[in-house]
């Protein structure tokens, strides 16, 4: 088999477990067959099957016992932050709501700005707001943008509630983001974003920066985010 024909398989075991799992066929508690019994099911290596269910653990949907096997989790919901499709396409059927803290306003750029700006972009100023995003009316996601404010006439007046930023862009401006650059801590929130997520400030959440370009060159959108992953983990496709 070859390498390509590996990875086609371990993906496979993936999606075929993960379904089973969903669907119910195998609930929280229930063990999963054995390695030995997954080889001879896809006829392929321990190896490629430990692979396999150790994405799984990752994930949150099973956790891996010495001696017991895998035995499914109470699955976590995967949030597709990461994704360069934006939340609103990443979140499947569960209900996304969204409170604007801060209606977009045109200003100049902050001196602190955590991305370096070029001098086109710091003559342009900035379109900025920020948001407060739920799901299924559990606060899990903070967000503060900044837009470069090139080609974007009477985006300020636009509602961004409940609305994917994105489409917005694309339908309006036909601006689309093409690539992007992320960078992501670990931290402890602190009383402000404690307070927004309603967690403790000892809990631990996500904090990323992130910068993505657009079609439109002069156009970027820069965001800093705060997650809560307590009931949802990351989740992107690559």
């Amino acid at each position: 088999m070859s390498k390509k024909e590996i990875i086609h398989l371990y993906k496979k075991i993936i999606e075929d477990l993960k379904s089973l799992i969903e669907k119910g066929d195998y609930k929280k508690g229930d063990l999963l067959p054995s390695e030995n019994e997954l080889c001879k099911k896809y006829e392929t290596t321990r190896v490629t099957i430990r692979q396999a269910l150790s994405a799984l653990a990752n994930m949150g949907y099973i956790t891996r016992k010495h001696g017991k096997g895998s035995i499914v989790s109470e699955p976590k919901s995967g949030l597709g932050i990461l994704s360069l499709s934006g939340v609103t396409a990443n979140i499947g059927d569960r209900k996304l709501t969204t409170t604007i803290l801060q209606k977009p306003i045109k200003k100049a750029w902050p001196d602190d700005f955590f991305f370096d700006l070029g001098e086109d972009e710091l003559a342009a100023g900035c379109i900025f707001f920020s948001r407060l995003r739920y799901i299924n009316n559990t606060p899990v996601l903070y967000e503060e943008t900044h837009i470069s404010n090139v080609d974007l006439p009477h985006f300020s007046s636009r509602t961004l509630e409940n609305k994917s930023l994105f489409k917005i862009l694309k339908e309006h401006y036909k601006i689309e983001v093409k690539e992007g650059e992320q960078k992501i801590w670990a931290i402890h929130a602190d009383k402000n974003i404690s307070h927004l997520l309603n967690i403790k400030t000892s809990h631990p959440i996500v904090h990323m920066k992130r910068r993505l370009q657009t079609n439109n060159k002069g156009v970027r959108i820069y965001s800093s985010l705060y997650c809560n992953t307590e009931e949802n983990f990351l989740q992107d496709s690559f």
